[in-house]
């Protein structure tokens, strides 16, 4: 509990450090020039789409291709409308700031928009965003879509938000290193220890080469937590509640939480992850890529969308030798009971805008991009499982990255990130904790979470935080 160069922090992807909409200093004058337009100038009708064009795909020439396929068929479906697609720039700060910008006036606000699923309960509470309930009722896509995935953008019972696609949690290791280490392959641990036990033997077998890659650091935003991150390995420990919602609070601090911080320290502890230059780095979100194909990295905590990554239509220079040197596996609990494995959800997808005069057309436009070419193409180009279970066996996904269906197959007991507007916040806090490790390996599992705790707590009061026993 879906971000290549450092810029785009490998979206299919990220979440990142908090942003409250009412804290956004900049004026709306600065995209005043791009504020979209209800009614072109001849009178036909123009819709907006805000989407990233250097961030969610894998290269701005993937985005560039999709965006002008989904322009193009959109335009010969609805002759005399205008389908004009309006770039968020930038990382995920930059892209969540402009669309908040964006959404304060009718007069600027995109019909329809794609974000993280983690903004989806900070745009709903605002009045951003529109339901789409009674649209759903009909759309043939949305029957496919697993419960899991319909969760995701449900707020106060209304369907807000509907994933293009999803991101699972998993390991990916070099199967020659593992080989050189002793360890069986195909590499399948049943527990959290495992991978711990794994990583020593590495380390004493290959000097030089970096064990684990585990993400625990800001400068990663909420990927850092989510893909393959803390919300992972608190979710297989022995209480794996992020949110209470009985309490309608968010934990701070419970025995599972103590328990993934004592694997963060551990892998700190015995110098078995990666160097504090390479995980505060801008670079960070995918720097693994490049240690792995520089022989460098020998296992990593990640998201599904890593193997694409090393891809012919992904990678450059292309990595010929990936499909045959690196393998992947499910993330496992730390008890090994149940399903033995454990995964968020996250993922990027559209919602309409409350101010829109054209919401019959914005939700034809969503129709449009979740036909099953566009959401496989999406999702190949952008590293995302696609939320309809019927392409996951796709040969159009199946073919173009290894281990896809592994990690389709991981969504359906996967748990989807919570809802809640302050969720960034709590993902701040717990990545001020974690990084502690990594800056300094003899911090205590206590001191770490005490100073998640005072973060979220003075950001959110003590009234809306709550300890598990």
């Amino acid at each position: 509990m879906k971000l290549r160069d450092g810029s785009r922090l490998r979206t299919r992807k990220a979440l990142v450090a908090p942003l409250a909409v009412g804290l956004v200093a900049t004026s709306l004058a600065t995209f005043a020039a791009s504020a979209p337009a209800s009614a072109s100038s001849s009178g036909g009708i123009t819709i907006t789409l805000a989407a990233s064009q250097s961030y969610i795909y894998d290269s701005t020439a993937l985005a560039t291709k999709f965006y002008g396929m989904i322009k193009s068929e959109f335009q010969k479906q609805h002759p005399g409308v205008t389908l004009k697609i309006e770039d968020l720039p930038g990382g995920y700060n930059e892209i969540v700031t402009k669309l908040s910008l964006l959404y304060r006036s009718p007069s600027t606000a995109p019909d329809v928009a794609q974000y993280n699923v983690a903004q989806a309960a900070l745009f709903a509470s605002s009045g951003y965003i529109a339901p789409m309930n009674s649209y759903l009722k009909t759309a043939s896509w949305w029957k496919g879509f697993p419960a899991v995935t319909k969760s995701e953008g449900t707020y106060n019972g209304k369907v807000y938000y509907v994933s293009q696609g999803d991101n699972t949690d998993g390991l990916v290791y070099n199967v020659t290193m593992f080989k050189k280490a002793g360890i069986p392959v195909p590499w399948h641990p049943k527990t959290v220890a495992d991978i711990i036990s794994a990583a020593k033997k590495l380390k004493a077998a290959l000097p030089g080469v970096i064990p684990f890659w585990l993400p625990n650091s800001t400068s990663l935003g909420a990927a850092g937590v989510l893909q393959g991150g803390l919300d992972g390995y608190i979710l297989g420990s022995k209480n794996p509640t992020i949110y209470d919602s009985s309490t309608k609070k968010w934990v701070v601090d419970s025995p599972g939480i103590q328990q993934a911080f004592g694997f963060f320290q551990a892998i700190a502890a015995d110098g078995l992850g990666a160097p504090e230059s390479d995980l505060f780095s801008p670079a960070a979100g995918t720097a693994w890529s490049q240690l792995f194909k520089e022989g460098k990295l020998a296992m990593g905590s990640g998201s599904n969308y890593w193997p694409g990554m090393w891809t012919k239509t992904v990678d450059a220079p292309y990595w010929s030798e990936a499909g045959q040197t690196m393998a992947a596996t499910p993330l496992p609990t730390f008890s090994g009971t149940g399903t033995d494995t454990a995964s968020a959800l996250s993922g990027w997808g559209l919602s309409i805008s409350a101010a829109s005069t054209h919401k019959k057309l914005a939700f034809d436009l969503i129709s449009l991009m979740q036909s099953e070419t566009n959401m496989i193409d999406s999702a190949n180009w952008a590293g995302f499982i696609p939320p309809d279970k019927s392409y996951w066996t796709a040969p159009l996904f199946t073919n173009f990255a290894p281990d896809s269906t592994l990690f389709a197959n991981i969504e359906a007991y996967a748990t989807a990130t919570p809802i809640g507007a302050d969720y960034t916040v709590w993902v701040q806090g717990m990545e001020e904790g974690t990084q502690m490790f990594v800056q300094n390996p003899k911090t205590t599992v206590a001191e770490a979470i005490q100073t998640a705790k005072n973060y979220i707590t003075q950001q959110l009061g003590a009234s809306n935080v709550e300890t598990l026993k």
